[in-house]
């Protein structure tokens, strides 16, 4: 609790010094025989893909809770896990088109299915996003979340690749690509974190005294 009140109450030179050491991280990192200084794009890409994977993931067994328990603190929670993971998954989407551009010289491929899949789930996130902040029923938002996040880990993870390698990074043989992209992937997650724990805080002061 301590160290929820902690961060809460110094967010800007928190994120300000992780996107620091994420910017200084990138900058470090080493280019790739074929695709050069473009990889460290690549390194962001993947990293803002599993980071919303991941609060996907989490999502799911707390809306679940929610959903059943109706608890405020589950509630919030909840809720903050999925806009998290949706406001990542936008960033994803668009940052999604640099990186497309650099490596294959145009800005949306649609050929590829996980493309097809990430402009779609950036749409229908958008709507929820928005649907769960004008409807007043908690309960309600919270089991749209369930089927957001089963959605997500349903379809993706099976989805086929035309161009798009399966792990580039991960089957990268070089040890220094690999251990810089954890590092940029940790750095990304405690990001997120961060703001998860922001919106909860805000989430909690506006819960209604009634789902």
């Amino acid at each position: 609790m301590h160290f929820l009140t902690f961060i809460r109450r110094r967010p800007g030179p928190i994120s300000a010094g992780l996107t620091l050491l994420l910017v200084l991280l990138l900058w470090l990192s080493p280019v790739e025989q074929t695709l050069g200084q473009t990889v460290k794009l690549v390194y962001l890409h993947g990293a803002l893909v599993r980071t919303a994977m991941v609060l996907f993931a989490l999502s799911l067994p707390v809306n679940l809770v929610a959903l059943v328990t109706a608890k405020e603190n589950w509630l919030a929670w909840g809720r903050a896990l999925t806009w998290a993971g949706i406001i990542i998954w936008l960033a994803h989407t668009l940052f999604s088109m640099v990186t497309t551009y650099a490596a294959w010289g145009v800005f949306i491929a649609w050929s590829e299915p996980r493309t097809r899949f990430t402009f779609n789930l950036a749409a229908v996130g958008l709507i929820i996003v928005v649907g769960s902040y004008l409807v007043a029923s908690p309960r309600l938002s919270a089991l749209i979340f369930v089927i957001l996040a089963g959605v997500v880990w349903g379809f993706l993870p099976g989805m086929g690749f035309i161009q798009h390698p399966l792990d580039p990074i991960g089957a990268s043989p070089s040890s220094a690509i690999r251990l810089f992209y954890a590092a940029i992937l940790l750095v990304t997650f405690a990001l997120a974190g961060l703001l998860v724990i922001w919106l909860q805080g805000r989430f909690t002061s506006q819960q209604p005294d009634s789902p």
